[in-house]
């Protein structure tokens, strides 16, 4: 898998006392994971509150799952799962939200300015996929994980997978050679 934010050391002995019902060591477990569970918890929700809720509701599920995890892979790997688990589940639940517009932002320099734009962008243009699709994307080209296991997290077929991932590219390239369209994509998917 890609280098994640999740990849954190977590010492075998915190985890044990988590596991024992240690608060201490909960408290520690959740302030070492927080921010990286929260980052791709909105990066599949794309909503900062349904992005808290998902995190909590993830933390709450993996402490009470805890004595499950069997340590033959890292636990950063085990929550992540945990996270990605309840940030699906709760797309399904949600009905389709509009699109948030990005405002733009004017870098020090020419090519910050170009990286910054290039970033807003494909924010902009993945805005514009739905949810499951964005979800996808995330999930191969960011997070690393495979057709398998992405048809996995959603109870589908790897090649449901494979497929909705090359949808989703051909659109994101098509949104990304003509940005214009980006704002008249976003129209029409809150139609």
């Amino acid at each position: 898998m890609a280098n994640t934010p999740f990849d954190i050391e977590l010492n075998e002995m915190t985890l044990a006392r988590a596991r024992r019902g240690d608060m201490d060591a909960c408290e520690q477990i959740f302030r070492s994971f927080q921010q990286p569970a929260y980052s791709v918890a909105y990066r599949i929700c794309l909503c900062r509150e349904t992005a808290q809720e998902v995190t909590q509701e993830a933390f709450i599920t993996a402490f009470r799952k805890l004595r499950q995890f069997r340590g033959d892979a890292p636990f950063w790997g085990w929550l992540r799962r945990v996270v990605i688990n309840h940030a699906i589940t709760s797309l399904r639940k949600a009905p389709r939200a509009d699109a948030v517009e990005l405002q733009d932002y004017h870098g020090q320099s020419e090519a910050s300015s170009d990286r910054i734009g290039l970033a807003m962008d494909l924010e902009s243009a993945l805005a514009v996929l739905g949810a499951e699709d964005r979800t996808i994307v995330w999930l191969h080209d960011v997070e690393g994980y495979n057709h398998r296991e992405i048809a996995g997290l959603f109870g589908k077929t790897e090649s449901f997978s494979k497929t909705r991932l090359s949808r989703a590219r051909q659109q994101l390239k098509k949104l990304l050679e003509a940005p214009v369209s980006i704002s008249a994509a976003k129209n029409a998917a809150a139609r």
